[in-house]
């Protein structure tokens, strides 16, 4: 059973799926990724299936992993806006 915080994420309301590189971390991390795959495939030609299904299962985790901690930091947030809107004693 979805909920809201699942169509949130889904609906990509907030562009979640752009990534912002501000100071090229994101580029450099995914050309040694990059570089890393090409040298596996290289030295062992005949694992590419293997590396095929790690890299599809690593995804997957990833996928669910980046969804939790949208959820829970959709739900910290929400928190502290209940928190701020109480009166001062």
């Amino acid at each position: 059973m979805r909920n809201i915080l699942d169509e949130l994420y889904d609906y990509d309301l907030f562009h979640l799926t752009e990534i912002e590189d501000m100071d090229g971390s994101y580029k450099a991390a995914l050309d040694r990724l990059v570089k890393a795959e090409a040298e596996l495939l290289k030295t062992f030609p005949d694992c590419k299936n293997i590396l095929n299904e790690y890299q599809s299962a690593d995804i997957d985790l990833h996928n669910l992993s980046n969804r939790n901690e949208f959820r829970k930091g959709f739900k910290v947030g929400a928190q502290l806006v209940l928190e701020m809107i109480k009166p001062i004693k």
